[in-house]
């Protein structure tokens, strides 16, 4: 038996991620989430300048990266997409395998949100891979405040399907109901995974 597990939280956006990974860390265990490596790899000045070189000055707003502006451009041109992401990703990458060797030496479970895990052929890096899904209606309702109906059609076009996501998982949460529900699958999981382990 293990006395450790990396487990790898995917889906697609608006799916239900970051609710799932907060559920874990609430538990009282150790959670990642790359989306916020990213956020803060993007406050540093020679991330800045590399994303200046490649997509212009319009992706400055307050002398920090503007988001919503860098996806306009790179969803559009997918050239300027892969140089991004031959920028963030080595990066983010670096801090998992770091975070995921402490678990090892330490024991226990980590748990760590990544959105591209099979678009970046990282399943090795797993030891478990859970999909969060939830019906494209319910998805589409909790970002109509955040994104237009075309940023949610170009990033959903940049991940792989849900169908493929949860053929490929084991273990799959549908997120499409309460947080109550939620929660009530995510201890089912979890006593499974804890089967696997022993401290």
């Amino acid at each position: 038996m293990k006395n450790s597990l990396a487990v790898g939280i995917t889906g697609i956006l608006g799916s239900g991620k970051t609710t799932v990974l907060k559920i874990f860390k609430k538990m009282g265990f150790k959670t990642i989430s790359c989306d916020e490596i990213v956020h803060r790899l993007l406050n540093k000045k020679d991330i800045i300048k590399k994303f200046i070189k490649i997509l212009g000055s319009e992706v400055i707003k307050n002398n920090r990266i503007d988001r919503k502006k860098t996806r306009e451009i790179i969803f559009n041109n997918p050239k300027k997409k892969r140089k991004i992401e031959k920028i963030l990703h080595p990066e983010v990458f670096k801090k998992i395998k770091k975070e995921i060797l402490d678990t090892k030496k330490k024991g226990g479970i980590i748990f760590i949100e990544i959105p591209l895990l099979f678009e970046t052929k990282s399943e090795k890096l797993f030891d478990k891979i859970m999909v969060v899904t939830a019906s494209r209606s319910e998805i589409k309702k909790r970002l109509k405040n955040k994104y237009s109906e075309e940023e949610i059609k170009n990033i959903w076009k940049s991940q792989l399907p849900l169908t493929f996501k949860k053929k490929k998982a084991h273990y799959v949460i549908n997120n499409s109901g309460s947080i109550k529900e939620t929660k009530k699958r995510v201890k089912n999981i979890l006593k499974k995974l804890l089967m696997e382990i022993q401290y």
